[in-house]
């Protein structure tokens, strides 16, 4: 786990994808999250080089949205990948 951060890890389509959601600083019952997509067995907290955050312009109302949230932007980079 990288800061303390809690990872969910799922498998797609040979990759793994690694989500986690974070508290908005500005609205503390808003969340964000970060994605990081990587090789089976690698730890999410390795940098990666296909990561994203749901970022400024969207924010989610609970933890669990925003992990799911993550997966499905985790899943469309990885159809991305491998197209």
């Amino acid at each position: 786990m990288e800061n303390g951060q809690d990872w969910h890890t799922e498998s797609y389509k040979g990759m793994e994808v690694h989500v986690t959601a974070l508290p908005r600083d500005d609205k503390a019952s808003r969340w964000d999250y970060t994605v990081r997509v990587t090789q089976p067995g690698e730890d999410a907290s390795s940098e990666s080089e296909l990561s994203a955050e749901s970022g400024d312009d969207a924010d989610y109302p609970s933890r669990d949205a925003a992990v799911e949230a993550g997966f499905v932007k985790g899943y469309t980079m990885v159809d991305a990948l491998l197209t």
